[in-house]
């Protein structure tokens, strides 16, 4: 009968420890979970654009094939199947000649798992990636 007299004033207090922890463990779980995914999103959005930048590489001049000139590469073209690969992929993103270079950059958005619990309901990550436009001749 002491021991419960003692324990009266002490009821519930492991609860909300209990509570509290079990919120910071999720917590910690959704940030390990939906991190991971965030860095894949990056990975996903870099390689992406690279592909996007190597098709546009493959925008050669026909003309020039078909007559045995130095083949090169038309830049509206090049844009063209940038884009083209993106829309393919159903990726956004932006795309642009520099010089001789072809400039894709990348959106990915994604839907959180885990911090949707907190208010971070989706993420998005940028990716990036360039080829150059080399004729051959």
């Amino acid at each position: 009968m002491n021991c419960r007299r003692l324990l009266r004033g002490e009821g519930g207090s492991v609860s909300v420890w209990l509570v509290g922890l079990s919120i910071a463990v999720i917590i910690a779980i959704g940030w390990a979970v939906d991190g991971s995914r965030k860095a894949q999103a990056h990975s996903d959005a870099t390689a992406i654009a690279e592909e996007a930048a190597r098709a546009a590489g493959q925008a050669l001049r026909v003309q020039a094939l078909a007559t045995g000139e130095p083949a090169d590469v038309d830049p509206q073209q090049a844009i063209v199947q940038a884009e083209s690969y993106l829309a393919a992929v159903g990726t956004a993103g932006t795309v642009a000649v520099q010089g001789n270079r072809i400039i894709v950059d990348t959106v990915v958005i994604r839907t959180t798992i885990f911090l949707g619990i907190v208010g971070i309901s989706e993420f998005s990550v940028r990716g990036h990636g360039t080829a150059d436009l080399l004729s051959d001749g």
